[in-house]
């Protein structure tokens, strides 16, 4: 496997960065969740460091192994739907889970107000109990970045890329186990910092949050204060990657 640029590894491998499932029911009536597929965000960091890691690529490789070729779909543009309306319908279709509408929406606000549309998926991960959305709507920013640094602003020149990059992130919020936090609740906090997030999760909001408070308007948080330390080696090959970029 070669990769030159970011936006090269999209078009060559477009349609095949989503895992068909993302948790499932056992034998014995257990919820087991599945960790989402960061393939796009390994390419990202490859081509962000000057020194090409293998192992990287390597993985990139293995988790390909998990994801599957979609139907190629195009993206209709929602452009007759006037802004408010726009934000209340693309919140609607996350909370109610609507994958095909979140896409069609979501690509829309991106369009119309890149801000906001990365406001709403922060206020989203903030409350939600699964760490993944935090993640990865903190990677899907900053892959944006790079598509418009390798691309520019233009957004005819942009689309394509952005979509499988949306794409990506809202199938995860739409298609994951759903479940949110209780600021006003003490138990549940504790146990979701005593049980549901790792090391890379503690990492980015550290180092992030302050800055992500101060560029967007998030509601209905609390700033998180961490007293567990977390065992590195508890994160998956590909986070260990992820946390080790940041």
């Amino acid at each position: 496997m070669e990769i030159k640029s970011f936006s090269q590894f999209i078009l060559e491998h477009k349609n095949r960065f989503e895992k068909r499932k993302y948790f499932i029911l056992d034998k014995n009536f257990k919820i087991v969740r599945k960790e989402p597929s960061f393939i796009l965000e390994m390419a990202y960091i490859y081509c962000e460091n000057e020194k090409k890691d293998e192992k990287v690529l390597e993985n990139i490789k293995s988790e390909f192994e998990n994801t599957f070729l979609e139907k190629e779909k195009n993206v209709k543009r929602q452009s007759k739907i006037e802004a408010k309306k726009l934000e209340d319908s693309f919140i609607r279709s996350l909370f109610n889970r609507e994958s095909i509408h979140a896409l069609k929406l979501g690509n829309e606000m991106f369009y119309k107000n890149k801000k906001k549309f990365f406001e709403i998926l922060y206020n989203f991960s903030f409350v939600s109990a699964d760490e993944n959305k935090f993640i990865k709507t903190f990677f899907a920013e900053k892959m944006v970045e790079k598509i418009v640094l390798e691309n520019g602003e233009k957004y005819s020149n942009i689309r394509f890329f952005v979509e499988e990059i949306l794409k990506n992130i809202l199938n995860y919020f739409t298609k994951s186990q759903f479940c949110f936090l209780d600021f006003e609740d003490e138990k549940n906090i504790k146990y979701f910092l005593e049980n549901e997030i790792s090391m890379l999760y503690k990492k980015i909001y550290v180092e992030n949050f302050d800055k992500i408070i101060e560029k967007y308007e998030i509601r209905n948080v609390k700033k998180i204060n961490f007293e567990k330390n977390y065992n590195f080696e508890e994160l998956s090959e590909s986070k260990k990657i992820l946390y080790n970029f940041i």
